[in-house]
């Protein structure tokens, strides 16, 4: 609201000073050089000129260029304009009549309409130069204020598609999280209850951290760690796949829009591990003072038949992720998935 009233301020000051413009002495000196002005004459021109201004910018330009009627527009703008100039060639001859009455006639004519041209056309142009000047002034007013409008807009926007892309997210995390307790609780694990409070503390994270704009780098690589704590409980010793996972933080501080890692990670869990084969999972974030690198490399399962298939097609938490990185880091990420050698792999990197 602050900044809103000194904008209003500082309006009102820069049509206050054009104002001081117009009523300005030396104005009228440079453009009515012919004879001397009268204090009368001087008054009533620039009362015209003042009152024509404060007309363009409080009705002329809200209600006709600012809704792209620009030939009304125009038309009341030059009837304002003869008005001025008739207005001003009236008041001015009335002093010619004071001219000696010994001056001969053919010399008082070429006066007359020597002093007719040479006014007509500074009066129109000191008109035109003022209704510019407030018009450009309004217009470049207008259009910061419509930018700003226009960025906030873009702004909740943003807002809201990534509320949206979270609210997505989050219940993907609790289901799967269950049907690991599930298991587990199924097979009545000792595992059950750590793998209860690995849980609670994921949705304390989830609940509290995640509706954040940024939370700390460790934050994040501490939830990864819990949710791949998660996954490992399910897995019995002898068919374990093997999970190699490498975090090297310099700045555990550093700010990061939150859940932004566990799409890829969960995809590995889901699609690289397979009974019917060996599997394997590496996952490894870097971060330096340049740039944050995620890699998550995962096997491929193994049908029955020998044929490798991979089933780490882009669903919705990839295409969501991918947005999610157009908004967030435009410019400022590079993200790639290639399948080779029976091998899926993710990297992603953010640009400091």
């Amino acid at each position: 609201m602050l900044k809103i009233k000194q904008k209003d301020v500082l309006k009102v000051i820069i049509h206050l000073l054009v104002l001081g413009i117009i009523i300005s002495p030396a104005l009228s000196l440079l453009t009515d050089t012919i004879r001397p002005i009268s204090l009368f004459y001087f008054s009533i021109t620039n009362i015209s000129l003042l009152f024509f201004y404060v007309i363009n910018i409080v009705w002329l330009i809200p209600n006709f260029i600012l809704k792209s009627k620009y030939l009304q527009y125009t038309l009341f703008l030059l009837v304002f304009m003869v008005v001025f100039v008739w207005l001003h060639h009236y008041l001015r001859e009335a002093p010619s009549e004071m001219m000696p009455k010994h001056m001969p006639n053919k010399m008082r004519e070429f006066k007359k309409s020597f002093m007719d041209f040479h006014f007509i056309m500074p009066s129109l142009i000191r008109f035109l130069m003022i209704m510019g000047l407030g018009t450009s002034i309004e217009l470049i007013l207008q259009f910061e204020k419509e930018k700003k409008k226009y960025e906030e807009l873009e702004k909740q926007k943003i807002t809201k598609e990534l509320n949206f892309l979270k609210n997505q997210l989050n219940p993907h995390f609790l289901f799967n999280a269950l049907n690991n307790i599930y298991s587990l609780a199924r097979k009545k694990s000792e595992e059950t209850t750590p793998a209860i409070l690995l849980l609670s503390d994921m949705l304390r994270y989830v609940l509290y951290e995640s509706g954040k704009d940024k939370v700390f780098l460790g934050q994040e690589v501490t939830f990864i760690k819990n949710y791949v704590s998660l996954e490992k409980l399910k897995y019995h010793p002898e068919v374990a796949p093997k999970i190699n996972c490498s975090f090297l933080i310099e700045n555990e501080q550093y700010p990061i829009e939150p859940l932004l890692f566990i799409t890829l990670i969960e995809n590995a869990f889901k699609h690289g591990i397979t009974y019917l084969s060996p599997s394997f999972i590496m996952i490894s974030i870097k971060e330096n003072q340049k740039e944050i690198l995620l890699s998550v490399i995962n096997s491929v399962g193994k049908q029955k038949d020998g044929v490798f298939i991979n089933t780490n097609t882009e669903g919705v938490g990839i295409t969501n992720l991918k947005k999610r990185l157009e908004l967030l880091y435009p410019n400022k990420h590079s993200f790639k998935q290639i399948y080779e050698n029976s091998t899926f792999k993710s990297f992603l990197t953010i640009r400091k």
